[in-house]
């Protein structure tokens, strides 16, 4: 291997030695380098005459004189006098701290004093890292190196979207637009290199972000596409989308509630990608114990997860509903209201105080019109949750709009798309085959409302379900992409199961909250506080260090305005 341009030198002290995971080295006055570039390191061979090389990524940079303290610098200005030239320039140089990488020849020895420095090259740098000869590479974006190299990072496929490691979390401030982005990216990646394998489903929850995500976005120019072109993808928005939008009782809106602009709409119904999401009486209705039925009392107990329900009363009183004769929401309001009169009929530890409880709750949080009965006839496009994603193939995405509905709701439908979902890869629904599916890629924003830290009583079915896909959905084919603000407000066993994690610019105040950042150097913490739009860290399961700097692409798909 060809020596190249010395840009420094190891430097190994009494106090501070190279060991076998970290090394120093001074640099040349004339190089500029960065935290998070890579090197190669002259070392000792281990077959032979041949010259092995150590790859290190650098973690931190300082910079030290000759000088006892900054008071002798003082008083050799003169004294203070700003406007004073020694005579003679202090000895300084800067000094790089390095964690090791890996050796060309697997040599776990400490590196050398005096040994040469230079620049790692392309290929050295993804074998270095670890993702040179991956089974299914999916690009994550790009490294820019101080030496202007540019190198695409991949994950590996089997650590991402399973069998082997599943589960992606992205934090950071809202405001970037890099978390959202960066996700979509990531998808639109997905798409593109395992089309027959994975679906996906998105849930649009803040205004309408992703309501148009199959058109292109007219602001992107030519730089942006050549971004595209170095993560080796192609500069196109997500193909072959279909949108659920809330139900309403709306003419003048298709009959539908949404933040979409008309014309959007509109223009996915005559492309007929646009339909309408409802929910039936037998929806909810509980059946025998272990029925796909008995998921109905599951969902149910979505409408109350903002409820303290200490008692579980109003779980019993949902657990009743299978007994209840009723084809319309307005009927099961009448049968439940009937049960608050005293002397009816049904479990004695239920009190007419508790069904009375239940039955205000039933009539206030089921008058949205999402709750209604199916209407034959086109002009509406109703479809329940479960046909639509009967209807889901690999290559195909589901975008679920839920950014209209209150919290109460959009807790009930993100836990009825991710139940339903495995539910069908349990072989449980008789017209869901779990194989036509693929895998399941579901992308949720805001995960702090659906898995918060804090899980109380509240939160118990939604926020189980979770960890039922989390801890078990990478072997049945259901994995979770989810984004959030903060990184401390999401239930730890969520984040522990996620084998992919991605950091966007976060606040000094959350580093001091969340466990996670504490495992960061200082030098890992200035950065992630200040990191720009496009950036992110990465850690993913096949990466031979903890994180990775990397740049992503502008979004190739249109962005609605809020």
């Amino acid at each position: 291997m060809p020596e190249k341009e010395c840009i420094g030198k190891v430097t190994a002290t009494e106090s501070k030695p190279t060991t076998c995971t970290s090394v120093y080295f001074w640099l040349s006055p004339d190089v500029i380098i960065r935290p998070f570039d890579l090197v190669r390191i002259g070392h000792i061979s281990g077959d032979g005459n041949k010259k092995s090389y150590s790859y290190a990524i650098v973690r931190e940079l300082s910079y030290i004189t000759d000088s006892v303290g900054h008071l002798a610098n003082y008083v050799s200005s003169d004294f203070g006098d700003i406007n004073a030239h020694p005579i003679n320039e202090r000895l300084g140089t800067t000094i790089a701290e390095a964690d090791v990488l890996g050796n060309s020849q697997n040599i776990e020895m400490p590196i050398r004093d005096g040994a040469r420095v230079e620049w790692a090259g392309p290929e050295e740098i993804r074998s270095a890292l670890g993702v040179e000869n991956l089974i299914k590479p999916i690009p994550g974006g790009y490294i820019r190196t101080s030496n202007k190299e540019e190198i695409r990072i991949d994950f590996e496929a089997r650590y991402l979207v399973g069998p082997e490691a599943a589960h992606i979390n992205i934090s950071g401030i809202s405001g970037l637009a890099s978390k959202t982005s960066y996700a979509m990216f990531l998808l639109s990646a997905l798409q593109q290199r395992m089309q027959d394998e994975v679906s996906i489903i998105l849930f649009n929850v803040k205004g309408p972000d992703l309501l148009a995500v199959d058109q292109p976005n007219a602001s992107m120019s030519e730089t942006h596409q050549q971004d595209w072109r170095k993560c080796g993808l192609e500069p196109r928005p997500l193909e072959n989308v279909t949108y659920l939008y809330p139900y309403a009782k709306r003419p003048d809106r298709f009959f539908t509630s949404s933040h979409a602009p008309n014309d959007v709409i509109q223009f996915q119904i005559e492309q007929n990608q646009a339909f309408n999401y409802y929910y039936d009486v037998e929806t909810f209705k509980g059946g025998e114990e272990g029925s796909e039925t008995d998921v109905g009392r599951d969902k149910m107990s979505l409408l109350f997860s903002d409820i303290d329900d200490p008692q579980s009363t109003m779980e019993s009183c949902i657990h009743e509903l299978g007994e209840i004769q009723a084809e319309t929401w307005e009927k099961l309001r009448e049968e439940i209201h009937a049960k608050t009169e005293k002397g009816q009929t049904g479990r004695k530890e239920i009190s007419v105080q508790s069904w009375r409880k239940f039955s205000r709750l039933i009539r206030t949080r089921t008058t949205h019109d999402i709750f209604s009965s199916n209407y034959y006839g086109e002009d509406r496009r109703q479809k329940l949750i479960v046909d639509a994603i009967k209807d889901l193939r690999p290559g195909g995405i589901l975008v679920v709009d839920i950014a209209p509905l209150p919290d109460y709701l959009q807790c009930l439908v993100f836990g009825d798309v991710i139940r339903t979902v495995f539910d069908a890869k349990l072989d449980l629904y008789e017209n869901i085959k779990k194989e036509d599916l693929g895998r399941v890629v579901i992308f949720a924003d805001e995960l702090n409302k659906y898995a918060p830290s804090t899980s109380g009583s509240r939160d118990r079915t939604l926020t189980r379900w979770l960890l039922e896909i989390t801890e078990r959905g990478r072997s049945l084919g259901v994995v979770l992409f989810g984004a959030e603000q903060f990184r401390s407000a999401i239930h730890s066993r969520v984040l522990g199961n996620c084998s992919t994690d991605v950091f966007g610019r976060t606040n000094p105040v959350e580093l001091s909250k969340a466990p996670d950042y504490r495992l960061f150097s200082q030098s890992n913490k200035a950065t992630v506080t200040r990191l720009n739009q496009g950036q992110m860290l990465l850690q993913h399961s096949v990466f031979n260090t903890a994180l990775i700097k990397v740049r992503f692409p502008y979004p190739a798909y249109r962005q609605l305005q809020r």
